[in-house]
């Protein structure tokens, strides 16, 4: 899921130039510009908010390339009767970022909801087995050492759950206050943090 294309995507659907998107949110072109490109990484809440109110969506759905399916729930309303959220599977996204490059400085301990996105009951249980909701959380992905698996601003969802080496697989890890996002295989004697972009060197933690 990058949310470049999809903006894009909403964008000429409605025959608008990357100029009259900006000004109507009120950013400059430039920016809009680096968001499609994948080269803007972070996302206020507000700039969801107008991006999504401007191109005729809900914020939901500018994580999705399937907006007239029944997979993606409205965002969040406090109105719903309590019926109605009970048949919803939301997971939300985080204020943070993950590095697929030479690591993310972390920040403080605590991490901001920016969002979330809701599924039906059904189609969640479909993508992710049996895991709970509160399990499962959506990232940022910065840097293009995952590429072409992962690419540079794409979210991705993590099982919040796994929080120890679980066989060999692509992780999302905490090393020396940074954050990444890598492939990890365990050998004898170490773990091997790779790359799957060949420009990258695997390195080890021992």
């Amino acid at each position: 899921m990058n949310i470049g294309n999809r903006v894009r995507q909403l964008r000429r659907a409605k025959n608008m130039k990357i100029a009259e998107l900006a000004e109507a949110i009120g950013v400059d072109a430039a920016n809009i510009s680096r968001l499609e490109t994948g080269k803007q990484k972070q996302f206020t809440e507000q700039t969801l908010s107008r991006l999504a109110d401007c191109l005729g969506v809900d914020i939901a759905e500018l994580f999705t390339s399937d907006p007239k399916g029944n997979t993606v729930c409205k965002h969040s309303d406090m109105r719903k009767d309590s019926a109605n959220v009970k048949d919803l599977f939301r997971i939300e996204i985080l204020d943070v970022s993950a590095s697929a490059g030479n690591g993310l400085i972390q920040g403080g301990d605590v991490i901001d909801v920016i969002h979330a996105i809701e599924y039906n009951k059904d189609k969640a249980l479909a993508m992710f087995g049996g895991r709970p909701a509160a399990e499962l959380k959506v990232i940022n992905v910065r840097g293009d050492s995952m590429a072409p698996t992962i690419e540079p601003g794409d979210l991705i969802f993590v099982d919040i759950s796994i929080n120890q080496f679980d066989g060999d697989g692509i992780y999302v890890f905490g090393f020396d206050d940074k954050i990444y996002v890598k492939r990890l295989q365990m050998i004898p004697d170490k773990l091997l943090v790779i790359s799957d972009n060949t420009n990258y060197r695997e390195w080890s933690i021992t």
